[in-house]
């Protein structure tokens, strides 16, 4: 019983998704060189939105809470990134 309780739990692990790689994802750089940005993280309503780098640009994202939805993109000069 102990080893398939192991089992499940370590299934369970392996599905979750963190923020650097669904960031990694979205915007098409390795998981190594995304930077999670000490910014304004926040929840807007349904939505839950950060910044990152990746290499020299820096992104704005934007996803569900269910976390089936990402979309990053370029942040502006007046998007709350820093």
């Amino acid at each position: 019983m102990r080893i398939v309780c192991l089992f499940l739990w370590l299934m369970l692990l392996a599905g979750c998704t963190t923020q650097t790689s669904r960031t990694a994802d979205a915007t098409g750089c390795r998981r190594v060189d995304i930077d999670i940005l000490n910014s304004q993280y926040k929840r807007e309503g349904s939505t839950t939105v950060w910044c990152a780098r990746c290499k020299d640009k820096i992104y704005r994202c934007v996803g569900n809470a269910e976390k089936t939805r990402l979309e990053c993109r370029p942040a502006s000069a007046d998007g709350g990134c820093t």
